[in-house]
């Protein structure tokens, strides 16, 4: 017995994962910037810390719901713009 996969129901979940953003991973994006400017740029670590520390805090509130009842993260939110998915937030649209 294999598993039976209707088309249409595929389609739907591809739809529905589509529809959320990547969590957002502040770890990698911080070692990514440190690398980067120490190996293309230059710079010593602790300048490479330092600005990697400012582009993932300024990436993190970017991507935080401004709305003052939901400051949930944009994949939190379908499509990450519309209602947030979190269960007992009343959001119904990403405020930036």
């Amino acid at each position: 017995m294999g598993i039976k996969c209707n088309f249409n129901t595929l389609n739907y979940y591809k739809e529905q994962v589509s529809m959320l953003e990547k969590q957002f991973n502040p770890d990698m994006l911080y070692n990514r910037i440190v690398h980067f400017y120490i190996d293309k740029k230059g710079y010593s670590k602790e300048q490479a810390n330092s600005i990697a520390q400012l582009v993932v805090q300024k990436e993190a509130q970017r991507r935080i719901c401004k709305n003052e009842k939901c400051k949930h993260f944009t994949h939190d939110h379908v499509r990450n713009s519309e209602t947030c998915l979190v269960a007992n937030c009343e959001c119904s649209e990403f405020t930036k």
